[in-house]
């Protein structure tokens, strides 16, 4: 384990007894930041499972991948919108994805530039294309950049758990507040506890 990874487990242990079991029962998996080179790819895996079970977005995913070869600006920014729907994507994905493409390549979306800034930089960034909401930049800030204080109110799952955890009377802000600044390792053990997976109820 890192160093941040040990102090996240302690801080996390210390907020209550519901957190120090899911610590005990679950076994982590590490946040690891991706490189820029790969951001546009997390972006488009994320667009497609906007909505979607896990299980249906990676069958789509894997099959839009094999056919155009990878995710790449270039290679998507080419693709009509017909195009993309014969691989198993809605129509409105597939013209979020173009546009992605498109600011990708036109510089509007620089990998470099979203590596330095904040996470509000990041995020007024991309929910300025069409199709990128909150959870799509959350998602994003935790699986494609690794940031660990991130958390996504937006999301069915990590919901469900904190009411079955917490009681439906719970305040949601207070409990996560307490779990500043790991708020994404909260996430991930909330989402073991739920069905080890995030589930998106909003772009």
């Amino acid at each position: 384990m890192t160093t941040r990874h040990l102090e996240a487990l302690d801080h996390l242990r210390g907020t209550s007894e519901v957190m120090a079991k899911l610590i005990d029962n679950y076994e982590l998996r590490h946040i690891t930041p991706k490189p820029p080179g790969e951001y546009f790819d997390v972006l488009v895996g994320t667009i497609i499972s906007q909505q979607l079970s896990v299980k249906a977005a990676d069958t789509i995913e894997s099959r839009f991948r094999d056919a155009v070869g990878g995710f790449s600006p270039e290679t998507l920014a080419n693709l009509s919108v017909e195009d993309m729907r014969q691989h198993g994507l809605s129509q409105s994905k597939a013209t979020y994805i173009r546009g992605l493409a498109q600011a990708f390549l036109d510089g509007r979306l620089d990998p470099l530039e979203l590596e330095g800034m904040s996470d509000a930089e990041i995020t007024q960034s991309l929910t300025a294309l069409k199709g990128i909401g909150p959870w799509t930049v959350e998602m994003f800030l935790m699986f494609g950049m690794g940031h660990p204080d991130v958390w996504s109110p937006g999301d069915l799952g990590l919901r469900n758990a904190l009411s079955a955890l917490f009681g439906e009377d719970s305040d949601p802000l207070e409990l996560t507040n307490t779990w500043r600044p790991y708020r994404t390792y909260a996430a991930l053990y909330l989402w073991e506890y739920s069905d080890g997976t995030p589930a998106a109820s909003r772009t």
